[in-house]
């Protein structure tokens, strides 16, 4: 055996993909199923990628990790921080302490990798317009020349997503990430033939590329699906090429990790198709009288201007070298002009990022904001005055419901690092079961709305502009090994995986945990062996009851 434990990271994937495809296309992955534990694995909301991710990685909360996207606002801008800003330790620190040898490969916002006394730690992409690692992402360093002599590199976006619309893009984007599945399968296999492992954890972004770009190819209802595309009788759809190329790289690593390995497969979110309608959240918060805008001035059509030429233009190496420059200045400001700098902050009580993967609403709270307008004493009736409005908006052309529910993020989150989250969290009903789209008001063709419907050439889309593929609120666990119970399907959260994982190599989890150990579906519990479907009891603490009372107070239960 040269590993103990195989972690697995499938970014975006999604267990209801897997069952469409079925055991003959993913014979591998069905395999690890029915001898295993398996579950559609619920995210943290929104589900976004690095805040799941982070999760995982550490254990915790995204209140106590405090990572809730690629960007912290500051004032009425944002910086490119990624994973910098975390504030726990990942679990490869605590099993390193432990004198464990683990490898974790290409696992996003992970940078700068930690400096591991007995183990490898390859940093993943950490940037919108990340393109390749550099030997500032590998540990140790001289590993780096190693893996670009023997490999040529660790690539993160060599598929330019950002040239979507290019002619024959999307034809070629299956090969293309099957081609860089197997690439990774490559440097993965080489370290785990090196020695052996105690925890041996790689990360696919390729399902989550797949699903974004592919998604339309893939489902025959998708309202973004091409009118005149025509797949070939009897060939598996582009989405489905790339879940069997990662089916192919489980088993090798199976292979080579080697019989009785504990087996963990996690992706952060999951899948499915978006809508051809988009939603302008500023504007309907404008319209409701919670928003103003100035007038279009020269500074923000220059940003945006700049933001989008930067984008298309500049090849993707040269793209992450200036987006690099001088700690990510110089994109952080185009980023905080295009987002807010249309926005009259005076006359303004309520603002979003207008983020697709985060629904999401600030509030323009006086001594919190450099302009702020509400007293902090209004916080709670604004709560209320923005939901009623949310919860009360209608789909102008079926008339249906937009938004599902409104959350604080005092009930989505605990932890010291809440704070740097907005206030506001929107789950969006689905449109026919397809994600709506937000897109930036500021970005709008003149005149238009809250609401408009993309033109049939903007139904393909591209990085930075809407994908016909959005993520889901659950992706994809699987757990197999001696130590996991034959049990099929049952319910987990992605922090219950971590928890869990640590459970299996006989590590408690962190103190201040965000999930539990799903000790129904191993069948050794340490003390002993409980039935089915009965998690292990303990004694109600005093932090319990804080835990309650503070969700009762947020629901608004308790003064």
């Amino acid at each position: 055996m040269t590993a103990k434990h195989l972690l697995i990271g499938f970014d975006g994937a999604d267990l209801h993909v897997v069952e469409e495809l079925g055991a003959e296309a993913l014979p591998n992955l069905f395999a690890l199923m029915e001898r295993g534990a398996f579950s559609p694995l619920e995210s943290v909301k929104p589900p976004a990628t690095l805040p799941n991710w982070l999760t995982f990685l550490t254990g915790v909360d995204p209140g106590e990790h405090g990572v809730f996207d690629f960007t912290v606002r500051e004032g009425y801008g944002v910086r490119f921080r990624a994973g910098t800003v975390r504030e726990a330790p990942l679990l490869a620190e605590r099993l390193d302490t432990m004198g464990q040898r683990t490898a974790w490969l290409s696992f996003p916002g992970t940078w700068p990798p930690p400096a591991l006394e007995h183990g490898v730690f390859i940093s993943g992409w950490d940037a919108p317009v990340a393109f390749e690692a550099d030997a500032s992402f590998v540990w140790p360093r001289r590993l780096h020349a190693e893996i670009v002599a023997r490999f040529g590199g660790i690539a993160f976006d060599d598929v330019d997503e950002f040239a979507a619309d290019q002619p024959g893009w999307h034809e070629a984007l299956a090969s293309k990430l099957s081609d860089r599945v197997e690439r990774k399968t490559k440097l993965a296999t080489w370290l785990l033939e090196r020695e052996a492992w105690d925890t041996f954890a790689v990360y696919f972004g390729e399902s989550d590329t797949a699903s974004h770009h592919l998604w339309p190819f893939h489902d025959r209802r998708s309202p973004r699906r091409p009118a005149n595309y025509a797949p070939r009788p009897g060939a598996p759809t582009p989405l489905g090429t790339v879940y069997r190329a990662l089916d192919r790289s489980l088993g090798e690593l199976l292979a080579y990790a080697g019989d009785g390995v504990e087996v963990t497969i996690v992706s952060d979110h999951g899948s499915g198709g978006s809508s051809a309608k988009v939603l302008y959240l500023n504007r309907v918060l404008e319209e409701a009288g919670f928003l103003s805008f100035h007038e279009r001035s020269p500074v923000e059509l220059a940003a945006r201007t700049a933001k989008t030429v930067a984008l298309r233009a500049l090849p993707p190496r040269l793209r992450e070298k200036v987006f690099r420059l001088g700690g990510a200045v110089l994109p952080s400001w185009l980023e905080s002009r295009a987002r807010f700098g249309a926005i009259d902050m005076d006359r303004t009580r309520a603002f979003s990022d207008e983020l697709n993967y985060f629904p999401a609403i600030h509030f323009n709270v006086r001594g919190r904001e450099p302009r702020g307008t509400v007293p902090p004493a209004e916080v709670p009736a604004l709560t209320r005055e923005l939901s009623a409005m949310l919860l009360a908006l209608r789909d102008p052309w079926t008339g249906t419901p937009v938004v599902q529910s409104v959350m604080t993020r005092d009930e989505l989150f605990r932890g010291p690092f809440t704070e740097r989250a907005p206030d506001l969290f929107l789950e969006l009903a689905l449109d026919d079961g397809y994600s709506l789209n937000l897109m930036p008001t500021a970005s709008a063709p003149p005149g238009t709305g809250p609401w408009r419907k993309l033109d049939a050439e903007e139904f393909l889309g591209k990085k930075g502009r809407s994908l016909p593929g959005a993520h889901r609120s659950h992706g994809l666990f699987v757990a197999a090994g001696p130590r996991v119970r034959a049990m099929g399907q049952g319910p987990a959260h992605i922090a219950d995986a971590a928890a869990t994982a640590l459970a299996r190599m006989d590590v408690a989890p962190p103190a201040n945990a965000r999930g539990r150990v799903l000790w129904e579906i191993l069948n050794d519990t340490g003390a002993a062996t409980l039935p089915i479907g009965e998690a292990r009891a303990r004694p109600i603490t005093e932090g319990d009851e804080a835990e309650v009372e503070r969700r009762l107070r947020a629901l608004g239960y308790i003064d």
